[in-house]
């Protein structure tokens, strides 16, 4: 580890305690509500930004959106995560990676270096498309967040899958993801390596929080994809920062994002205590 740079549970477990807040804002810059162009995202994303800022730990920017607007959007996606920053937000690149090898150090480079304090994976080509990312974020304080149970509909076609063992597929991530996090376990009781789960799936994270007591959960799919903040509680059992909820389109599409922003972290706030 760096020299004095916490490892990344323990950054995350304070941050949730200081801003007393687990509300993660997504920034997906959809054209048909942000505009489009760099100038017309950067307006929006902004607004946006510094409007729920004070309801939340993070900022996740969904890197697709930003990608597709080329070197600008790059650019753009680096100056919104410095400007999180300076109001006090964790940020969360989600980039979703899933490549091996001397590829996968290549991305973790990039997405984890700078202004971004955690990435998320896709582990489907196995630990050699996470280890590289594990290892350059554990030397830096960074953190890498693993799609386990996903909340998109179409997760159930292949993460629900039984294998020979009896396990799902989704299980035995988790039991990956419990291994590749241990020996990052924080003094807070948090490793460095996380798992996203979606909060449409609320029947699955009991079991998986047995699987993973140590891993903080990144939960998407709260408001516009039906998920509950009520239905979360087994995700908060290891402590109040244990997880934190990631919200898009309920915040950026509402008449007043901090308001939306303010009222989900106090539902959430209720529901773990």
């Amino acid at each position: 580890m760096t020299e004095n740079i916490p490892p990344f549970g323990d950054r995350l477990a304070a941050a949730v305690a200081a801003r007393s807040s687990q509300v993660v804002l997504g920034l997906d810059p959809d054209p048909r509500i942000a505009g489009d162009g760099p100038d017309a995202v950067r307006a929006f994303c902004e607004r946006i930004l510094r409007a729920a800022a004070p309801a939340c730990v993070a900022v996740k920017p969904q890197f697709a959106w930003f990608e597709r607007l080329g070197a600008p959007g790059w650019a753009l996606v680096h100056d919104l995560a410095e400007i999180a920053r300076d109001l006090g937000l964790l940020v969360i690149a989600d980039a979703k990676r899933g490549d091996i090898g001397v590829t996968a150090a290549a991305y973790a480079q990039a997405l984890l270096t700078g202004p971004f304090d955690a990435v998320t994976v896709n582990p489907m080509l196995g630990s050699d498309a996470v280890e590289p990312f594990i290892d350059t974020a554990r030397g830096i304080g960074r953190g890498v967040f693993v799609l386990v149970r996903t909340s998109n509909p179409g997760a159930a076609e292949l993460q629900d899958l039984e294998l020979a063992d009896g396990r799902r597929w989704y299980e035995a991530v988790a039991d990956r993801v419990a291994e590749w996090g241990a020996p990052g376990v924080g003094t807070h009781g948090l490793s460095d390596v996380g798992a996203v789960v979606g909060a449409t799936v609320p029947e699955h994270l009991a079991g998986l929080r047995e699987r993973m007591p140590a891993q903080p959960l990144l939960i998407p799919g709260v408001g516009a994809q039906g998920g509950r903040p009520e239905d979360l509680g087994p995700a908060f059992a290891p402590g109040r920062g244990a997880a934190i909820v990631a919200a898009s389109r309920s915040i950026m599409k509402a008449a007043d994002p901090r308001a939306a922003a303010e009222d989900l972290r106090e539902r959430l706030w209720e529901v773990s205590g």
